[in-house]
């Protein structure tokens, strides 16, 4: 569970507990955590009472889980969006909101069915300790409820993955045709200049840790045994793919020009 979620599912069970000294000072811990990431948020001051203080009520409290609920779907579409992966994320959502606000019996059964229904058929290993559809009884409960979250982030990831590859298959067939431009050019890429390029990416990027690793994965493939060379460049690209444009096009000219020099 991120920190943007536990800070809701612990907001959600603040209010319902009712302490009202409890929901202001997770108010106050809320403003004071994400007053860099939600606009205005750092003048959330709450209600005024007697004396000129002020407390966060309840009503605020719940202000502050939209505001949260906001950020965590922007942030989930912003990454999952492009790859068509909408409609597991708002399950997703879905199932996390009926924890977070504490729905039990037949409401919460029949979102279970609701989204069991379009995941059972689909992928053998959703079931597997799942209440409901023959296997076991239902449970409604907050486990049963985490469990389809869990269940859902796995497939998502696995599906973003896959995209994420196809996605750098595709910018690797753009950089071989780019770079097939630039050797028309005379243009020529050394691995120092590359290691070059790998070392001005930002920590925030990549870290110095994986900046050592894929060096290595580079300099691996100056091999003229091209069966261990295929296979050393599909684990790379396979680990590119999930580092980002930028870490691709640091590294792919070079791996591009290496290629085409061995098979000639």
């Amino acid at each position: 569970m991120s920190e943007l979620d536990n800070y809701i599912r612990r907001a959600s069970e603040t209010l319902r507990d009712g302490d009202d000294s409890a929901i202001d000072a997770l108010a106050r811990e809320v403003v004071s955590a994400f007053n860099a990431e939600i606009p205005n948020l750092s003048h959330y001051r709450g209600t005024r009472i007697t004396g000129g203080d002020t407390r966060h009520t309840a009503a605020d409290l719940r202000n502050l889980i939209g505001k949260l609920r906001m950020l965590r779907d922007g942030k989930d579409q912003e990454l999952y969006g492009p790859y068509g992966l909408e409609t597991i994320t708002s399950h997703i959502h879905l199932l996390e909101r009926a924890t977070e606000d504490g729905i039990e019996g037949e409401t919460l059964k029949a979102i279970y069915e609701k989204i069991d229904s379009i995941y059972v058929n689909r992928y053998d290993c959703y079931v597997d300790g799942l209440s409901g559809y023959g296997y076991r009884e239902y449970e409604l409960c907050s486990q049963q409820t985490d469990l389809r979250i869990e269940k859902l982030k796995v497939i998502r990831d696995e599906e973003f993955r896959k995209l994420k590859i196809a996605e750098a298959q595709a910018a690797s067939v753009s950089m071989v045709q780019k770079a097939s431009a630039s050797s028309a050019a005379n243009v020529q890429v050394t691995v120092e200049t590359t290691f070059e390029q790998i070392d001005k990416l930002p920590e925030t990027t990549l870290s110095d840790d994986d900046k050592t690793l894929l060096k290595g994965m580079i300099g691996d493939l100056n091999t003229k045994d091209k069966s261990k060379r295929d296979s050393k460049l599909r684990k790379l690209q396979s680990w590119l793919a999930d580092k980002g444009t930028d870490v691709f096009i640091a590294a792919m000219p070079y791996i591009v020009q290496l290629i085409k020099s061995q098979l000639f």
